[in-house]
């Protein structure tokens, strides 16, 4: 679980650069959705280093797996936030959301009310 914590937080220092390097490189609208993506990143990092810090304290083993899933989703997360793929043309409300990505989100928020449940 600690190497998970450690690859987390490697994770959170590239959602921190990752508005600027994708600036240079792709534009402001990617350095936009960048900046939004580091920021859904950050919302749930704190709920997810408590539970993974008491799976460590609790020995709860069966949360490394599930804290591996969510990492993973969370890397995949990202990369499909600022790319843009399958964003729809800006109506009225703005763009739709990207289903792929909210699928993604959606299971990543699982897994943390799976850690959650597996504490108890």
């Amino acid at each position: 679980m600690i190497n998970i914590i450690l690859y987390t937080s490697l994770l959170a220092l590239i959602h921190i650069m990752l508005p600027n390097l994708v600036k240079s490189k792709f534009g402001e609208a990617a350095s936009e959705r960048a900046r939004k993506a580091a920021h859904n990143f950050a919302e749930s990092l704190p709920v997810f280093f408590v539970l993974a810090i008491l799976s460590i304290h609790l020995n709860v083993e069966s949360n490394e797996t599930v804290a591996l899933v969510w990492l993973c989703l969370r890397l995949v997360f990202a990369p499909i936030y600022v790319s843009g793929i399958a964003t729809k043309p800006a109506n009225e409300n703005g763009y739709e959301a990207q289903n792929i990505r909210s699928l993604i989100w959606i299971i990543s928020i699982g897994c943390l009310v799976k850690m959650a449940i597996n504490l108890t």
